[in-house]
């Protein structure tokens, strides 16, 4: 089944990564909602046992069961595919951008009950287990590995929507490199959908409007 149109999951304030994720997938190409959500289901079935074991053996069991057996890691050759933002796509190959695999650790670790959460950090996006302060970190385009925590002071959760501005802003700059107006054009719209505060609301107004321009 198709996703729900984007505009009326990033309008709910408890709207989960995947929902998003897929919704934005969905209006850019064919999306088969149903059959993600069953593969992430699987995937959480699989680690739930590791649930309740402590921060440090939980993230463990997320590396051994993402990053080794699952084998999910960046897509170092053709980083900049559009493909690569694109939910149900990076769950079939098991490839993708840091921001669309730490959607999949999430949602994996959501149905196991497990607290992680995706991080924004300068130039890269990761998952942090906020079971503990300060959390661990792990990095889901290396496999899952652990790393450093450069600025503890300074990590926190983002949430589902300011995750899936990040996607959309990766994608109206993949497809403008691809000279793909209509598809930057439509992934510039839907950052509008989300809520935002008034000054980012018209940073991104105006970019929209300068798309459109190119296009006419």
């Amino acid at each position: 089944m198709a996703p729900e149109p984007f505009a009326v999951v990033a309008a709910r304030r408890d709207a989960a990564l995947d929902e998003l994720a897929l919704a934005l997938a969905g209006e850019l190409r064919p999306v088969d909602a149903d059959a993600a959500l069953a593969q992430l289901d699987r995937l959480g079935a699989e680690l739930a046992p590791a649930a309740g074991t402590g921060p440090a053996a939980e993230a463990q069991a997320l590396r051994a069961l993402l990053g080794r057996r699952h084998q999910f890691a960046g897509d170092r050759e053709e980083y900049d595919d559009p493909d690569n933002s694109m939910l149900d796509v990076v769950l079939e190959r098991r490839r993708g951008l840091p921001i669309l695999l730490s959607v999949v650790y999430v949602e994996v670790a959501r149905r196991a009950r497990i607290a992680l959460a995706g991080v924004g950090l300068p130039g890269h996006y990761v998952v942090g287990h906020f079971g503990q302060t300060p959390p661990l970190l792990l990095d889901p385009f290396d496999g899952g590995a652990a790393i450093e925590q450069a600025a503890p002071a300074e990590l926190r959760a983002w949430s589902p929507h300011e995750t899936a501005l990040r996607m959309l802003n990766n994608l109206v700059a993949s497809y403008r490199r691809r000279s793909d107006l209509t598809r930057a054009i439509r992934a510039a719209e839907m950052r509008l959908d989300l809520p935002l505060a008034k000054p980012d609301r018209t940073v991104l107004e105006a970019e929209l409007q300068a798309l459109r321009a190119r296009l006419n």
